[in-house]
């Protein structure tokens, strides 16, 4: 069986796997789901049962409200002065009454607006047939009933009668058709509240203030517009006495009707919903038929129905999506796993094939990043060696101490430890290696503080310290010789430490390290062991070797115009020389600074200025009478105007450069290689300064003047030429048909061709 073949078969046994994991999750959903469906029907009735309690609340607390705000009115009323000339008037009102009965209607008008009262409401007394209404006012009621409101069941005497019926504070007509004009809204069935407004309601109930409301609107208060015609609802007052009815066939009111009870009205089913008002004791019943439950419950079943399959459809999708991705995903760690190890894959194991494999891919990498932890260490270790041996001069090299050691060179100091065996042990390397071994143990145990190791040698250890504030020089010279003496070795061993004085800054790394040098080398015996300190007076006594690598320092220096380090160098370079006692080593250390200082003047020169323009400086020449401290003076002095020099011409020499990499540009902009890195090769500097340097002159990145460039030689040639734009786009540096047509619709938001036709047309304008 070939390899692709038994690939793609693994490929489908994975892809059924996941297909099974997720088609798996899609039956236990549609299982939970399966529940909703058993209790959709309670869950329809509970709904629409509390929809409609609600409603009926709402409805007859809203009833009861406009009741107990007409009696407030009447409260009002009574302690007005024109509702008790009119209380107390017997017969009909003379004219000097027609005040006061226009005063109580614009007052009774105002109240009902404030209290929200819709209805229509008026006034009636017993003795005398004054009529006020919040919309009319007359000195007779029977032609008010006759004209402007009247029930047409009840004459004008029956009606007069009914209103002074009995004491209550609060009656209620049950409905009966009204005629209002008022509202100019013809006839309707209207609910009477007649509210006394007695000054002597218990014993004599002379004036009483009725509010007839709709029965129309205190039916669509307590049913929703869609139940109007299969609902039923009635009311009726504390004595059971039926006020309003929709629906209802009967005269009566239910037996004991109770909340949410199943009854049968005419042969059909339904549940009553019953309430009950606190202050009035107004009942109130509506009847919901069983069959709205079930089509609610329908509805929803529906409503379940679509979003269960639209769920379902779009999880199918989704598992048939994620089980491709996943088994995608899963091919590729196989694939990647099967390159890196031995292990036969099977299909029902992937995810412990994929983890073995993986392990050994770690492993791996765990090997590799060791490698890069020892190449890191061993470039560390360079940089210190450096520091070390070479010091540090240049912002290059203090930026790169500062990258490897951050901020430990805050406090150090430099102790130099050298071991010797006996003659016959010298030769055995690994007795050696044991040693340095135990000695970096050693000073790990002893030395509580931070310390880095360098080998320079065989039997030489260099320790840099790094102590922190209340660690004196002192005690680390106690803690190195008690380590010393800690030092257990079958062999004939002498070690001997020279300890430099505790520095600042990795700028005197190489300082310390010369101290540790002189205080070793000063000291060191074959005898016995010890630690030394450096002392400052016996470096006077000292015949150290020049350093040849500061001249080179000098002279990258001088070039580069840093008069800080030429200044620094020159200072090392002079204390260093007045140290030496010998003459003719102070002579050749003076020639050697001369000679570099030279060489770089003379470079400067002829790289930078123009023999016209040439500056004199002064290098100072060797005089027998002059003291060697003061000519290095003066060749200080002559190094530092080099620097000035260098300074001054920089500004000159951006502008040939400014010239050289613009002409460069328009020289070579037809050419697709054209770039930072061809420019720098070209003209001989780093491609970090070609992008600041184009950026500081232009204001615009290097790939945005490129394009400019041949953007303008590209209309050049369309209005010159008859080129076609395949010629044009090449000539010019284009890449492509599509860069060259984008980068100009950029500027002129239309194509080249248009742009042809419509500046030649111009051009051609007379």
């Amino acid at each position: 069986m070939n390899k692709p073949f038994t690939r793609n078969r693994k490929t489908m046994l994975i892809l059924l796997k996941r297909c099974f994991k997720y088609f798996s999750l899609l039956i236990v959903l549609i299982a939970m789901i399966t529940p909703l469906f058993m209790k959709s029907y309670s869950l329809a009735k509970q709904s629409t049962i509390e929809q409609s309690n609600l409603r009926l609340k709402e409805g007859m607390d809203s009833l009861e409200d406009q009741i107990i705000k007409a009696q407030e009115i009447t409260n009002i009323l009574q302690q007005e002065e024109t509702f008790k000339h009119l209380f107390f008037l017997e017969g009909p009102p003379t004219s000097e009454y027609y005040v006061d009965m226009n005063t109580l209607q614009n007052k009774l008008k105002s109240l009902s607006l404030t209290q929200d009262m819709l209805s229509n409401v008026y006034i009636m007394f017993r003795d005398n047939p004054v009529f006020i209404s919040n919309y009319i006012s007359s000195d007779d009621y029977a032609n008010v009933y006759n004209l402007y409101f009247n029930y047409p069941e009840l004459p004008v005497g029956q009606f007069h009668d009914l209103l002074f019926k009995g004491n209550a504070l609060v009656r209620l007509l049950p409905s009966m058709k009204t005629v209002s004009s008022y509202y100019n809204r013809g006839s309707f069935n209207g609910l009477t509240a007649i509210i006394s407004n007695s000054y002597f309601n218990a014993t004599d109930q002379k004036s009483v203030m009725a509010i007839v409301l709709d029965e129309a609107d205190m039916i669509r208060n307590i049913l929703r517009e869609a139940d109007l015609d299969d609902h039923f609802a009635y009311m009726a007052d504390s004595q059971q006495q039926l006020l309003f009815s929709h629906n209802y066939a009967d005269s009566e009111v239910l037996n004991h009707a109770e909340n949410m009870e199943e009854i049968t009205l005419s042969s059909k089913k339904y549940i009553t919903l019953t309430y009950t008002t606190p202050k009035l004791g107004l009942q109130t019943v509506i009847g919901i038929p069983l069959y709205t439950f079930q089509q609610n419950v329908n509805a929803i079943l529906e409503l379940v129905t679509l979003y269960i399959l639209i769920g379902a459809a779009v999880i199918v999708l989704l598992s048939v999506l994620f089980s491709m991705k996943e088994t995608l995903w899963l091919k590729r760690l196989v694939e990647v796993a099967s390159d890196s190890t031995d292990t036969k894959f099977n299909a029902r194991n992937e995810y412990s094939y994929i983890d073995h494999a993986f392990t050994h891919i770690s492993a791996i990498n765990k090997e590799q990043l060791d490698k890069i932890d020892y190449l890191n260490t061993s470039v560390k270790n360079s940089v210190l060696k450096h520091l070390l041996m070479l010091g540090v001069y240049t912002e290059r090299e203090k930026e790169e101490a500062d990258s490897y050691f951050g901020q430990q060179f805050q406090r150090f100091c430099v102790a130099k430890v050298g071991f010797r065996l006996d003659e016959s042990d010298q030769g055995t390397r690994n007795i050696q290696q044991r040693l340095v071994i135990e000695l970096e143990q050693l000073v790990k145990e002893t030395i509580k503080h931070e310390y880095t190791v360098l080998n320079f040698h065989s039997n030489e250890v260099i320790f840099v310290l790094f102590p922190e504030e209340e660690i004196t020089i002192e005690v680390i010279k106690d803690q190195l010789s008690e380590m010393i003496r800690a030092m257990k070795s079958e062999l004939f061993l002498t070690i001997n430490v020279g300890l430099s004085r505790i520095a600042q800054g990795n700028m005197n790394a190489k300082a310390a390290y010369q101290q540790a040098k002189y205080a070793f080398s000063s000291n060191e015996n074959e005898i016995s062991s010890g630690v030394y300190l450096y002392e400052a007076l016996a470096e006077q006594t000292d015949s150290q070797i020049f350093d040849m690598t500061l001249l080179l320092k000098l002279n990258d220096a001088l070039i580069a115009g840093e008069k800080g380090i030429v200044s620094r160098l020159f200072e090392d370079s002079i204390q260093g020389c007045m140290m030496r006692p010998a003459t003719e080593q102070q002579l050749q250390m003076f020639f050697l600074h001369r000679q570099a200082v030279y060489n770089a003047y003379r470079m400067i020169v002829h790289e930078v200025i123009d023999s016209e323009k040439r500056s004199v400086i002064t290098i100072p020449q060797y005089d027998q009478v002059t003291e060697i401290s003061k000519l290095f003076l003066e060749l200080k002095q002559a190094a530092l105007q080099i620097c000035d020099y260098v300074g001054m011409n920089k500004r000159s020499n951006n502008e040939r450069l400014k010239v050289d990499i613009l002409r460069y540009i328009q020289d070579h902009h037809g050419e697709l290689s054209l770039s930072a890195s061809s420019i720098a090769e070209g003209l001989l500097i780093s491609e970090k300064y070609v992008f600041s340097f184009i950026k500081e002159q232009t204001g615009k990145s290097l790939g945005k003047y490129i394009e400019e460039i041949r953007i303008n030689n590209a209309e050049r040639l369309l209005l010159e030429t008859d080129y076609p734009n395949s010629k044009i786009l090449h000539m010019c540096g284009f890449g492509s048909e599509n860069t060259f047509y984008r980068s100009f619709a950029k500027r002129h938001a239309v194509s080249p061709n248009a742009w042809r036709e419509m500046n030649r047309n111009l051009h051609q304008k007379p």
